[in-house]
């Protein structure tokens, strides 16, 4: 009988699985540095016990006024934290659009790298802020 492989914990998390775990977990290892992405962005900075600095200021510019100065600001922040808590992952480019259906709100497309032996893969995550 074969051993599958798992690779981390999946993020957001969730309980879809038959492998008779409590919460999903990753199949392949672009899995699971999107779920370390993902965690990171999600996470505001201090709610992480032991290294206050994990996770992104996102929650900061919640009310901030949106132009190209706050965007400016996200941006260099998040690039900032990604490096830091997932090194593994290249950033391609950070990029933010407006919503078509709403003026105040924001969708961030993060344009990200994996390396996997000789072969690399361009992956995107996003986030509406």
């Amino acid at each position: 009988m074969a051993r599958i492989q798992k690779y981390g914990i999946k993020y957001p998390f969730e309980n879809k699985n038959n492998d008779n775990v409590y919460i999903d977990l990753n199949d392949s290892t672009k899995d699971e540095l999107k779920s370390q992405v993902l965690h990171v962005l999600f996470t505001p900075k201090g709610q992480r016990l032991r290294d206050p600095n994990f996770g992104t200021d996102l929650t900061k510019y919640l009310f901030e006024q949106m132009d190209s100065v706050t965007d400016d600001n996200i941006i260099k922040s998040i690039s900032m934290d990604l490096k830091a808590y997932v090194p593994s992952v290249n950033l391609d480019k950070i990029v933010i659009n407006k919503d078509e259906n709403d003026d105040k709100n924001r969708i961030l497309i993060i344009h990200y790298s994996v390396s996997n032996g000789n072969k690399v893969e361009h992956t995107t995550a996003a986030v509406k802020i």
